[in-house]
């Protein structure tokens, strides 16, 4: 079906394309568009008032398996610059590139340079460090399509750059006394997170949150909760809770969140909620259950 997806949006690209811009979008300012809602709020900061960025992924959407429809093909096609996070997390990269009829759209792969210890988890900005290395990328690209405005962009990346090490040294004292110890999480997405800070994950499902665990896996689980002690299973807003639901109800641990920062809902994109704000959010989620694991 996705293949049938993608040759319609082909064949009906040229039509889009008058109309494809929003009303909100200037022709004077780089158009840039994102793969998921990360590369969003990263582009936003290092942009500022400079471009207008576009977040191909709706509100509330888990993006692992989300792709282009028309509309979105046609909007990429007036693109200036694509930035995507490779390394598997958007299914529909190559087939984009190879479906636009505008050689003039720069697609970045803001991965690019990254410490990548895990070819199979592509959610590398759960470790601050990694996220400055995206937005440089992100600011190189920024200077390159606007260099009028490059001063104001490398203000902006040096600006966001020291509230990422304060982010990363928060993590880094305040998770100190826990190294070594275990979390349960939805689904793999925590690696970079627990190598940047000394944890284990035990994901109940693999990267992408899309199928369930056997029998033999949900009882290896139960037993490594009781095992452990694990006293707080890690769930995600954008994907069920059923089974992490079920392991509770077994071991009798607790549910909370901890946000992989793939996407928002509207209600959190309304309230001003961005990877800084999540990522303290994610601190103290952390901090509870490991305190409460002691």
């Amino acid at each position: 079906m996705k293949k049938y997806i993608f040759i319609l949006c082909a064949m009906l690209l040229p039509l889009m394309l008058s109309g494809c811009k929003d009303e909100d979008v200037s022709a004077d300012k780089p158009l840039v568009y994102t793969g998921f809602y990360a590369l969003y709020d990263f582009a936003s900061e290092i942009a500022g008032d400079n471009a207008d960025i576009v977040n191909m992924v709706p509100a509330g959407t888990e993006p692992h398996d989300w792709e282009p429809g028309v509309k979105d093909m046609a909007g990429l096609n007036k693109a200036d610059i694509v930035f995507y996070n490779g390394l598997g997390m958007e299914a529909w990269t190559d087939k984009a590139l190879s479906s636009l009829e505008n050689a003039d759209t720069v697609f970045v792969r803001v991965s690019d340079g990254t410490d990548i210890y895990d070819s199979a988890d592509p959610h590398i900005w759960l470790d601050p460090e990694n996220v400055k290395i995206m937005c440089g990328n992100i600011l190189s690209a920024l200077c390159s399509a606007d260099p009028e405005h490059s001063e104001e962009y490398e203000a902006n990346y040096n600006s966001y750059v020291s509230e990422l090490d304060e982010l990363d040294n928060a993590f880094s004292s305040e998770l100190a006394p826990y190294k070594g110890r275990s979390i349960v999480v939805s689904h793999s997405a925590f690696g970079y997170l627990c190598n940047a800070y000394g944890l284990k994950q035990e994901p109940i499902d693999g990267p992408s949150a899309d199928s369930e665990p056997s029998p033999d896996r949900m009882l290896e689980l139960v037993n490594f909760i009781k095992n452990n002690d694990i006293k707080y299973i890690f769930c995600e807003k954008l994907v069920s809770q059923k089974t992490a639901d079920t392991l509770a109800e077994e071991t009798g641990a607790g549910l909370l969140y901890l946000d992989p920062f793939e996407g928002l809902t509207q209600e959190e994109i309304s309230r001003g909620d961005n990877y800084i704000s999540v990522m303290y959010s994610n601190l103290e989620s952390l901090k509870k259950a490991l305190m409460q694991g002691e």
